[in-house]
């Protein structure tokens, strides 16, 4: 019995040290092999898009990426995993650059914590008096600073002060800075890093064109605006684009304002008339290959305080005539009043007079007014595999219009499209009959329109409006001679036009200056829709992977029925079932043997 447990322990601690020997072995062997990850979830979160290696190993020179972030220790509960996801995604490009990018982590908290530190020291006498500059001001000039975050533990809350920012390095160029790596924001990380990439390695910054420019004082419009020039409505739109690294250049497309020349990409927002010219420039950039982002509508509306708790709305056509170029392009902007069940609300004065003593004071409040041009586009209408609607979970679609799409051009293999969002499935159409009260009752049921397209992205050879003929002239400026304008030429648009693309939006509005001040999702739509037209093709395949909510939908009273049922019947009929069996099968035996 003792020789047994000899041979047992003998056997048993050699066989632990082969194997222990064994997995060394293959761990020295296997150490350096990257055998990547494997991404087993349904939407593929952490899984790189296939754009990424493309981009990354296009790259002259290395990329350096260097993380900031506090340590996860000092992070509230929700931030804790996220300097270890961030991590995983830079190793996944790292991976993916064959060594064209590196990134390394620091955490700015640490620092400050040593610079404390030698600072009380230096104050005690025992070591020198500490002068050089501070982690924090070296990482402010940078762009790197720390952003408060809401903490709730322990029934305690608190705003803790960390840092997450991510800084790319590329030569000599400016550093560019992702300032705040949220868990929210997570999911777009991969699109933020490639675009800034793009930036990076890019000679010179990418030059935009946008119309219109600062409104033109017409003599009708001077005697209106008598105090100052008329609002520029698109000043905030054009500084976002800077902000981002654009250089931004707006034009009326005149001929003493023409189209700037160089431009990557051409915005351009309607809602006037355009004339002959200024739709033959832009039937010239696309003829070009230059990319085209037009917004337009057809109508706006005003809306007027009756009586409390009702409200007029009314008309107001905008007149536009682009239909008659882009109806070359594929699509049109319906000229009829577009109107969605899922709608937003917006804030309307109201104005009172009350009598106080012997004086009337006027009083002004604001009521929430909510009709059916005040459109709200939710994420389940919104297209998520495309990188410039993926991250995007709300729009206003404020008096905007439907696109009408020719399909007949689309089947051809000539264009292609994809929608970017739709209406819901309860809209529908009121004929525009100019300044006048507006209908808004939902139509009979079989005059409901579903998921009407809102915004497209079409690619392909566009065939051009102005192919033949001659170059229409500018129009002639007031108290200017006949022969002083310039000479009519034949037009330049021959022969097959170059690939191109044109994201169309039926609403001009969503890029007013209100609406980005107060909307960082119609912000973040713009940019995507820049983004991915200038900075290169496969910005588009790029998109943002965030885990998705999934809920248990409702269960219905059958439902429950047969639940309930299951639970409490199941088991007991199964184990009667498997007793009958084996009853009948220990008697056939008997019987055999009998």
């Amino acid at each position: 019995m003792k020789d047994w447990k000899n041979n047992f322990t003998t056997t048993f601690v050699i066989g632990a040290l082969l194997l222990g020997g064994i997995a060394v072995v293959l761990n020295m062997v296997f150490g350096n092999f990257s055998l990547g990850r494997f991404d087993l979830t349904s939407d593929q979160v952490y899984k790189l898009s296939p754009s990424v290696k493309n981009i990354l190993t296009q790259l002259e020179a290395p990329i350096e990426i260097t993380y900031y972030v506090s340590s996860s220790e000092k992070m509230p509960t929700l931030w804790k995993n996220l300097e270890r996801d961030v991590i995983d995604k830079l190793k996944e490009l790292q991976m993916s650059s064959e060594g064209k990018l590196t990134f390394t982590v620091f955490d700015p908290s640490a620092e400050e914590e040593k610079e404390v530190f030698e600072e009380q020291k230096s104050k005690e006498g025992d070591q020198p008096k500490v002068t050089r500059k501070k982690i924090a001001e070296r990482l402010f000039e940078k762009g790197v600073i720390p952003f408060g975050v809401q903490s709730t533990e322990r029934d305690e809350f608190a705003i803790k002060r960390v840092y997450s920012s991510i800084v790319l390095s590329y030569l000599d160029r400016k550093e560019d800075v992702i300032e705040e790596v949220r868990p929210e924001t997570f999911g777009s990380l991969e699109y933020e890093v490639m675009s800034r990439i793009y930036k990076l390695v890019s000679n010179s910054r990418p030059k935009i064109g946008f119309y219109p420019s600062q409104p033109e004082m017409t003599p009708e419009m001077r005697q209106y605006y008598r105090q100052g020039p008329p609002p520029d409505m698109y000043e905030v739109t054009a500084n976002v684009l800077k902000e981002a690294g654009y250089d931004v250049t707006r034009t009326n497309i005149t001929k003493d304002d023409p189209v700037p020349d160089g431009i990557q990409t051409m915005i351009v927002m309607v809602d006037q008339t355009l004339n002959d010219r200024q739709m033959y420039e832009i039937d010239k950039l696309i003829h070009n290959g230059v990319r085209v982002i037009l917004g337009a509508q057809t109508n706006n509306y005003q809306v007027q305080y009756m009586k409390p708790g009702e409200f007029d709305l009314r008309g107001m056509p905008t007149q536009i005539n682009l239909n008659t170029l882009t109806q070359n392009y594929g699509f049109e902007f319906d000229t009829k009043m577009f109107m969605d069940k899922n709608t937003a609300f917006i804030q309307v004065p109201v104005y009172n007079t009350r009598n106080v003593g012997f004086m009337q004071v006027r009083e002004q409040r604001l009521e929430p007014v909510t009709k059916p041009v005040m459109i709200r586009v939710e994420a389940e209408n919104i297209n998520s595999k495309l990188s410039i609607s993926n991250k995007i979970t709300e729009l206003f679609f404020m008096y905007g219009t439907r696109l009408l799409l020719n399909e007949d051009k689309f089947d051809a293999d000539t264009l292609d499209h994809k929608v970017f969002f739709t209406s819901s499935e309860e809209s529908w159409t009121r004929e525009a009959y100019g300044y006048a009260p507006v209908n808004t009752d939902p139509p009979a049921e079989e005059n409901i329109l579903r998921r009407q397209p809102l915004a497209v992205l079409v690619e392909g050879q566009f065939a051009p409006k102005y192919a033949s003929g001659d170059i229409p002239a500018w129009p002639a400026t007031p108290g200017e001679k006949q022969e002083m304008q310039e000479a009519v030429m034949p037009t330049e648009l021959n022969g097959k036009g170059m690939e191109n693309k044109i994201i169309a939006i039926g609403c001009s509005n969503m890029f007013k200056s209100d609406m980005l001040q107060s909307l960082p999702s119609h912000r973040a739509l713009l940019r995507n829709c820049v983004d991915a037209l200038t900075l290169g093709d496969d910005l588009i395949n790029i998109r943002s992977k965030n885990i998705s909510t999934r809920r248990i939908r409702a269960v219905g009273p059958v439902g429950k029925a047969v639940a309930k049922t299951f639970v409490v019947w199941f088991s007991p009929v199964i184990f009667v079932i498997i007793g009958i069996y084996l009853s009948l099968r220990r008697k056939q035996r008997s019987n055999e043997q009998a």
